[in-house]
């Protein structure tokens, strides 16, 4: 991720201690504010990834998602868990990119998903059974999704976060967190049935995320 010019290098400096390490960065030290970048960074561009399925508009959402961060660590609580917050954070600025790149498609979502599917098993047949492959496919598949069985869905199946920590990511209960989920995961094996039929969909999707 390209930071600005200003930020000085680490230079060896290794700040380990997390609630330092933000304490230090709410103060306005920039090496801190790197650390935490380069320490949250990767899942954050991931989150990001798996929601919008493009490498350059994930890299543009991380970097506007550090940008807000760098504006409103000064109103960040201690009491709280800044992965939370901060997650939180990468989740709703991703959804709420993809939801305005959506209003600017002049056709349907569902010809863009019809196309991209038929693509792939054209191209890469022998791939399919592939774990690689497989996770691909999901995470395009993620498009048919509502916005809150998306959200449950990548954090959970794709991210690994657990359930309790997804509720606190998304400020709602565990039971909702399980609802969205269990649909989430019959919309997704429902679709790979339909388009991917030599998949076998009741172990196509392993409770606890793709690695």
């Amino acid at each position: 991720m390209q930071l600005p010019a200003d930020y000085p290098e680490l230079a060896g400096i290794l700040l380990d201690n997390k609630a330092d390490l933000i304490s230090d960065a709410r103060r306005g030290d920039p090496v801190a504010f790197r650390r935490l970048i380069e320490k949250h960074g990767p899942r954050v561009y991931s989150i990001a990834y798996q929601i919008t399925g493009n490498s350059a508009d994930a890299q543009d959402i991380a970097q506007e998602i550090f940008i807000k961060l760098h504006g409103a660590l000064h109103k960040f609580s201690p009491d709280y868990r800044f992965t939370t917050w901060l997650y939180r954070m990468a989740v709703n600025t991703s959804i709420d990119y993809q939801r305005k790149q959506a209003r600017r498609k002049d056709f349907p979502l569902e010809e863009i998903e019809s196309m991209s599917v038929v693509e792939d098993r054209r191209d890469n047949p022998e791939a399919l059974h592939e774990r690689k492959e497989l996770k691909g496919i999901i995470s395009r598949l993620t498009g048919l999704l509502t916005e809150k069985q998306r959200k449950v869905f990548i954090l959970r199946d794709i991210q690994s976060f657990s359930t309790p920590e997804i509720a606190r990511i998304l400020n709602c209960s565990q039971i909702t967190v399980r609802v969205h989920l269990a649909s989430a995961r019959t919309r997704i094996k429902t679709a790979l049935k339909q388009y991917y039929p030599e998949f076998d969909t009741c172990n196509s999707l392993p409770k606890g995320g793709y690695k």
